[in-house]
């Protein structure tokens, strides 16, 4: 009889230490996970990242003590936060719980992270880029020619700008010769490149990479076809008869009173079929032999700050169809009339200006 006592009192203890560590283990707090910085657009992202792979991930971090984070020479701040860091003695991991609702910041190179604590693990909210350097090109040789273009220059009485113009001629020794811009024009208020050009009150223009610096140094204004001709929006998506002349029709367009925008046949009779001969040794970064010999100091239009598409492109006052328009293609290679397709009007190409003859 005292054996079965001794035996059901020992039965009893046991029960009640088991229980005890149930409580136990239930109260401890659980590990946190790493804050999420998978990779992103430059652009930049929000938003909770929760895909399967990051689930199985917390799965298996429930079921440990902590969890070890790979240290990357960025610092991690708790902003209004009670989270705490351990750094393990080689630095190399970092060891990081969190409590609900907390607040983290983890600073990278090109980045920072906004994380908050759910359930014990952190939560991406969003993620900070820091945007690119603007490293505008060196300009100094845009007119520049291992030959000697005869350069003038002239200011226009709208708004007093001044353009470098250079004397073309149909061939070497020809009397027949057509005074040409060396620049795209740049007339007309600048607007944002996502905004189409619908006002007819005034001028409009576009940007390379939607900065003005371009149009001011160079590259001059992006039109849509109707702006370019100066008339209605309208005329992007209906036919102007007038155009009906072809490749020798004299229109003014945007250009000064006593130029007008230079045509096909202009295009085609005084200027090289080289596109070498025509490109301003401003579109290479080490010296190009031969580059610019005709003096029209043609620039490339810009992919990035630091990157070129190696193309330019010029509207001309000839309509393919309604809502097309011919246009000038130049790269490095070669110089080329789209007598045979087409471009949309909508789309905004550059203009040069040829003075009245």
């Amino acid at each position: 009889m005292k054996i079965f006592a001794n035996a059901l009192a020992l039965s009893i203890l046991l029960a009640l230490l088991a229980a005890c560590g149930d409580e136990s283990s239930s109260s401890a707090p659980d590990p946190i996970g790493e804050i999420s910085s998978s990779s992103n657009d430059d652009n930049g992202s929000s938003g909770k990242n929760k895909d399967a792979s990051s689930s199985s991930q917390k799965d298996s971090q429930k079921s440990s003590s902590s969890v070890a984070e790979k240290n990357s020479s960025s610092s991690v701040s708790g902003k209004n936060s009670s989270s705490s860091v351990v750094e393990s003695s080689s630095s190399e991991f970092v060891l990081k719980y969190c409590d609900e609702g907390s607040l983290d910041t983890l600073y990278q190179e090109n980045r920072t992270v906004y994380a908050h604590c759910e359930d014990g693990f952190w939560e991406t909210d969003s993620i900070v880029y820091k945007p690119k350097e603007k490293v505008y090109p060196n300009m100094d040789s845009l007119f520049a020619s291992d030959y000697e273009p005869v350069y003038s220059e002239f200011e226009d009485p709208r708004d007093h700008q001044v353009y470098k113009t250079v004397i073309l001629s149909e061939s070497y020794g020809s009397a027949d010769k057509i005074e040409v811009f060396a620049q795209n024009l740049n007339y007309g208020v600048m607007i944002d490149s996502s905004k189409r050009m619908l006002d007819d009150t005034k001028v409009e223009k576009h940007c390379e990479l939607n900065d003005e610096w371009f149009c001011n140094n160079g590259w001059g204004g992006l039109y849509t076809w109707s702006e370019a001709m100066a008339l209605p929006a309208k005329y992007d998506t209906l036919l102007w008869k007038a155009a009906s002349e072809g490749d020798g029709l004299i229109h003014q367009g945007i250009c000064p009173d006593g130029w007008h925008i230079m045509n096909g046949y202009e295009w085609r009779t005084y200027t090289s079929s080289a596109g070498l001969d025509l490109a301003s040794k401003s579109n290479w970064k080490l010296k190009k032999i031969g580059a610019n010999s005709s003096g029209m100091s043609v620039l490339f239009k810009m992919k990035a700050y630091d990157v070129s598409v190696m193309q330019a492109y010029f509207l001309l006052p000839k309509e393919s169809s309604k809502i097309g328009t011919f246009a000038v293609t130049i790269t490095e290679q070669s110089v080329w009339l789209g007598d045979d397709d087409h471009i949309g009007k909508h789309i905004p190409y550059s203009i040069r200006c040829v003075k009245d003859y």
